[in-house]
């Protein structure tokens, strides 16, 4: 007898290494049955500052493909779920129609809360503002109409069911994990505008409040004197406090990269003697373990970051590896920064059998027992 299978389906987003990692665990045990996608999101690397018209674009491409996605699903053989990778919530309103016209379960990835994010953690409405209000009523029917919700930490299982009224039952850990390429970093490191021979920081990602730009300036003009160098890398919601910081010309320790390739990121990693992770002190930032922490400890390098529920359990276990700081402190940032480089002998690199256990395979064979009623 065949064991449980799903068909993804939607306008999931496949430039997210959350949705990749997600398919590629159904893949590798046969339970990934087809998928019918929607490239709504093609090009739109960070929603945030995607800008409107991006966005109303790539709106108008899902409601014009919403017909005839639902009526291939229809059209697929019986039998199996109906998968909603990530960014589900806009799919769930029409996937249910197929779904339940064919007996289908829908399993929907929310991985993070939408109306947290945009109105909590990145502040870009007011929280009793219309739009923000039907988001959270939109975010709250949809979860509902799923059967099974896939989460990236306990911790965010928690809040929805909290937040939304929702059985804690229906939700499903699935760890975010680091693909393959992250396990060996290898390739030349691209040009840096880091002075070579001294110890580098790294940080890298969208400069979205979660990962506390600021926290981390303040803690690099702390350590002006060092003698290593900070090299940040990204665009996003907070360039230009970030382009506002260089200008001054008071941090000859940082540097900026704008863009690198995500193929050329495990050897930029690999390069790094030590990597930051996120600092900002919302609630959000408290529940997360974010993507860069998962290729940060495949590539064998330590990392710090801030204290918090969803890290407290691999810090507690490995501290040579996972070093934590209280959130929005750039004082124990700076502090810890220098006490990590000025013994580096101490830091050690996760070991693989820990590694293994950091991915999705774990939850995602649990979601599968579940599909098959075990």
């Amino acid at each position: 007898m065949r064991g449980a299978h799903v068909i993804a389906w939607g306008g999931y987003d496949e430039s997210k290494p959350r949705v990749r990692l997600l398919l590629d665990a159904l893949r590798r045990v046969g339970a990934l049955d087809g998928e019918i996608n929607i490239a709504a999101w093609r090009g739109i690397e960070d929603k945030a500052v995607a800008g409107r018209g991006r966005l109303l674009r790539a709106a108008l491409t899902l409601l014009a493909a919403y017909p005839a996605a639902m009526l291939k699903l229809l059209r697929a053989p019986r039998g199996g779920a109906v998968l909603l990778p990530y960014p589900g919530i806009p799919d769930v309103f029409f996937a249910a129609i197929a779904a339940r016209l064919r007996g289908r379960r829908i399993v929907l990835d929310a991985f993070l809360p939408l109306h947290d994010t945009i109105v909590g953690d990145r502040a870009m409405l007011r929280p009793r503002s219309l739009p923000a209000r039907l988001i959270w009523l939109a975010e709250r029917i949809g979860l509902r109409l799923a059967d099974i919700i896939l989460v990236d930490t306990d911790q965010h299982g928690d809040f929805f069911a909290v937040e939304f009224g929702i059985d804690r039952s229906r939700f499903e850990t699935v760890l975010v994990g680091a693909e393959p390429l992250f396990r060996a970093p290898a390739g030349p490191v691209p040009p840096l505008p880091a002075p070579a021979g001294r110890p580098l920081v790294l940080f890298y990602g969208q400069l979205i409040p979660l990962h506390g730009l600021e926290t981390i300036l303040e803690a690099a003009r702390r350590t002006v004197d060092a003698p290593f160098h900070w090299l940040l890398v990204g665009r996003g919601q907070q360039e230009p406090l970030l382009r506002a910081a260089l200008e001054t010309k008071a941090m000859p320790n940082v540097s900026w990269l704008p863009w690198v390739d995500y193929a050329a990121l495990p050897a930029l990693i690999g390069h790094a003697d030590l990597c930051l992770g996120i600092f900002g002190a919302s609630a959000k930032a408290g529940r997360v373990i974010p993507n860069k922490m998962f290729q940060v400890l495949s590539a064998g390098k330590p990392i710090v970051t801030r204290a918090s529920p969803a890290v407290a359990a691999l810090a507690a276990e490995f501290p040579d590896t996972v070093i934590t700081v209280p959130a929005a402190d750039p004082v124990a940032l700076a502090e810890t920064v220098r006490r990590c480089l000025a013994d580096p002998a101490r830091l050690r690199p996760l070991p693989p059998a820990a590694l293994d256990e950091l991915g999705p395979d774990r939850g995602v064979a649990s979601l599968l027992r579940r599909l098959s009623g075990g």
